[in-house]
């Protein structure tokens, strides 16, 4: 029976099983805080399963649990991010969400539900906010250190109030733990994983594209110079320069600076024209926005163009396909390593 310390999703599940489509039947028997036997039967067929709760829902954390418990069969998880399902199926796990919709493959039985794709809450209190994501962006700049909150705090430029808000909100996710005084990023893949997926959805409200007739490279340098070097360079350009693989069709440009921005937007600022979103930009644009200052902290220069972090420049092509993608999954095996 579930006890006072039980993870409450698999609480939930053991009480009050959902009803799977198909007439599959779920029980859930717990064994410990974070550990159960699910079974899944329809008509005479019932198959059993070693199962682990992931707090983390993300590749990263899938392959870390794995690395220690290589006996399990199935993993438990409050919703399914579309890379977990991806992983979970190159290692051959099963898996189930709260609503109990996942897929579980055996011999001799095959259940299969999409999970239902509803909006992630992102408030604009969620550490991966612009302004709180300066907290991510330091953690995932040095990923081994110990961080005491009066030190990231003057490092990152934010109050140490809101400092401590951003790290528990990290700690009750599962992403950060405390270490006396201290706090520690537990797994920075899984971070950065989250930051890519939640973090894309709380984007700035002041957004535009540019279309660029002129060498790509060339017009950012001009851009970035008409803002007053107030701006940093991401996308498919900075992926090219920090890590060449593929030659750049596209860019993104975070600006800095409030009256650069208004003079940009305005068609003021160099006979540049800001035009509707378009986002993630197509070849031959530069996305431009305005940013929060700490989108360029722990960045770097580039054949004197200023650009983002690595994490940053990871997500900032999240949402890519194709290209942009392939670019970013280069920065994180080049650059990142985690």
């Amino acid at each position: 029976m579930p006890t006072e310390r039980q993870n409450p999703l698999l609480r939930r599940l053991a009480s009050r099983p959902p009803k799977l489509p198909g007439g599959v039947r779920l029980t859930v028997v717990p064994h410990d805080s974070r550990h159960a036997t699910i079974a899944l039967a329809h008509g005479a067929r019932r198959i059993e399963l070693r199962a682990a709760v992931l707090s983390v829902p993300y590749p990263s954390a899938l392959e870390r649990l794995l690395a220690t418990e290589p006996e399990l069969e199935a993993v438990i998880v409050q919703r399914v991010p579309r890379g977990l399902a991806e992983a979970a199926e190159r290692h051959g796990i099963a898996y189930l969400d709260v609503q109990g919709r996942g897929q579980v493959v055996r011999e001799g039985f095959v259940y299969a539900a999409e999970p239902l794709r509803g909006p992630v809450m992102t408030p604009r209190s969620s550490p991966f906010a612009p302004a709180a994501s300066r907290v991510v962006r330091a953690l995932l700049a040095d990923p081994v250190h110990h961080w005491r909150i009066s030190h990231l705090a003057s490092l990152v430029q934010l109050n140490p109030g809101n400092v401590h808000r951003a790290l528990a909100a990290l700690t009750d996710s599962g992403y950060v733990e405390r270490d006396g005084d201290a706090y520690v990023l537990v797994d920075p893949g899984s971070l950065l994983e989250a930051w890519a997926e939640i973090g894309t959805r709380l984007r700035p409200n002041h957004r535009g594209t540019i279309a660029v007739q002129e060498d790509l490279r060339l017009a950012v340098e001009r851009l970035v110079s008409d803002l007053g070097r107030r701006a940093v360079v991401s996308g498919e350009l900075a992926a090219e320069l920090m890590t060449p693989h593929l030659p750049a069709e596209s860019a993104i440009v975070h600006c800095l600076d409030t009256d650069a921005w208004e003079q940009l937007s305005g068609w003021e600022l160099g006979g540049w024209q800001l035009l509707a979103i378009d986002s993630p930009p197509r070849a031959g644009h530069i996305a431009v926005d305005l940013a929060d200052e700490g989108v360029a902290q722990f960045g770097s220069e580039r054949y004197e163009l200023p650009l983002v972090s690595p994490a940053q420049l990871y997500v900032d092509l999240a949402r890519s396909r194709g290209r942009g993608r392939e670019a970013a999954e280069e920065v994180r095996r080049q650059c990142l390593r985690y």
